[in-house]
């Protein structure tokens, strides 16, 4: 039987990043923050920001960019943090339309290697799984905040069977092709429930109880690996709409004052 899909458009897809530009607010409020390049191995990543105080630093998840996370860096500005954000590798903004969570998790250590300190690490969705890989890999802060993470690597391969109508030994190619570029250890690696595991800090666990995207069952899953952590499930929020809720955006100030 021919596939409706082939399995090498299936991979180029699967590492491929749907831009998405900064639409006027999140240019409003770029334009009140100190923008800065930095290079890792030999390309150059923009970061920016804002305020002072203790540092904050914000990492925006799938389908999205930087300006996803604006709503909850303006209430930490008011508080009297730092705030630093930036674009993922091939997102908004950022150059290339092609990116692999190793490519992010090293702009995250670069960027987090320009403060002496972090106070925290929010993020959202992916941007999650990327700072918890950074984690491993010597990434500190005082506290962590997950929004809406998924608890596994492999979610994200059995993510793509929602897109494209793919058969089961199609998924498993995949998995083979995502091994032979990252490393046979990518489902451990970039497991945000394994390396959950070693954060030994304050880490607050937000998922949305209407999450279709990444169901909560994966916050429920995280929460239950995070030693110490703490879990609030939001109703009435879905995948996306959660990092501008007012209920999550006072959850985090409360945690993190008290972090």
């Amino acid at each position: 039987m021919t596939r409706v899909v082939e399995t090498s458009r299936l991979v180029r897809e699967w590492f491929r990043i749907a831009k998405l530009p900064h639409d006027p607010a999140t240019k409003e409020f770029l334009g009140r923050c100190q923008s800065h390049t930095i290079k890792v191995d030999g390309k150059a990543y923009k970061y920016y920001q804002a305020g002072s105080g203790p540092t904050v630093l914000h990492v925006h998840g799938v389908r999205s960019n930087l300006g996803s996370m604006t709503a909850i860096a303006e209430d930490l500005l008011e508080q009297g943090y730092q705030v630093v954000l930036f674009d993922a590798p091939a997102h908004g903004e950022a150059l290339g339309d092609s990116t692999d969570p190793i490519e992010v998790r090293e702009v995250i250590r670069a960027i987090a290697g320009q403060f002496p300190e972090l106070h925290a690490v929010v993020g959202h969705s992916l941007g999650s799984l990327w700072s918890l890989s950074a984690w491993r890999e010597g990434l500190r802060a005082k506290a962590f905040v997950s929004i809406s993470a998924p608890a596994t690597m492999r979610f994200l391969v059995d993510k793509m069977a929602d897109f494209m109508p793919i058969e089961q030994d199609q998924l498993d190619e995949l998995a083979a092709a995502i091994e032979e570029r990252l490393g046979a250890d990518v489902w451990e690696v970039f497991s945000p429930s394994e390396n959950a595991k070693a954060v030994d800090v304050p880490a607050l666990v937000i998922h949305g109880a209407k999450d279709d995207y990444v169901p909560p069952a994966n916050g429920e899953a995280l929460y239950a690996a995070w030693p110490g952590s703490t879990l609030e499930l939001i109703d009435g929020a879905d995948h996306f709409d959660i990092v501008g809720s007012p209920a999550v955006r006072k959850l985090i100030s409360a945690f993190l004052r008290e972090a």
